[in-house]
């Protein structure tokens, strides 16, 4: 009786990896009730690592993991964010007084957890998402709280809003020709 050997090749170990991968993706963001929605591809790469360093995780493990990020990005936000109204208005943004974040995960609710920042929410590991959904959270607290416009535009002397320029969140003014312009970007980049 003659065995017949076939080896395999490395392509078709990666071949199958990344069906595998491609398999336990779909099933994580169906967890995460994402499903289908386009997600930044920052989001995507860290799923691949996370997949290339712990391979296929349960979906509770992974909705943890999604929130734990989630929740680091809102507060490394949050610092930078609060810190530059702080500096601008002279106002403070933080403190014993003030409680308008909120982490929450409540199962009830959905899988993962969610930031609140005044009327802003963000629940995706996205440190865009996140940076923006927080600035617009704490320009919200100041024009509210201290009645005060932050950020300001210096040429057109009005408020900025939060945008996107080339996947960067920027502050943009209204003002001027067009759709107005983008001032500054809101930085430094947030950290997971």
């Amino acid at each position: 009786m003659d065995s017949h050997f076939s080896p395999v090749f490395p392509f078709h170990w990666k071949a199958a990896t990344m069906s595998n991968f491609s398999d336990w993706q779909d099933r994580m963001l169906r967890a995460v009730w994402r499903h289908g929605e386009h997600l930044p591809e920052e989001v995507l790469t860290w799923m691949h690592e996370l997949y290339d360093e712990r391979g296929e995780i349960p979906e509770p493990e992974f909705c943890d993991l999604w929130t734990d990020r989630t929740f680091s990005m809102a507060r490394s936000a949050f610092e930078t964010v609060t810190s530059s109204a702080e500096q601008a208005t002279g106002k403070p943004a933080t403190g014993d007084d003030f409680s308008y974040i909120d982490y929450t995960r409540d199962p009830a609710l959905g899988p993962v957890g969610v930031v609140h920042i005044k009327s802003s929410e963000v629940s995706t590991p996205d440190p865009a998402e996140v940076l923006a959904a927080v600035a617009e959270g704490v320009q919200e607290f100041i024009m509210t709280h201290h009645q005060v416009p932050w950020p300001v535009c210096d040429e057109h002397d009005r408020g900025l809003h939060v945008a996107y320029f080339h996947e960067t969140v920027v502050w943009k003014c209204t003002g001027g020709p067009g759709d107005g312009h983008v001032v500054r970007a809101i930085a430094p980049a947030v950290q997971p």
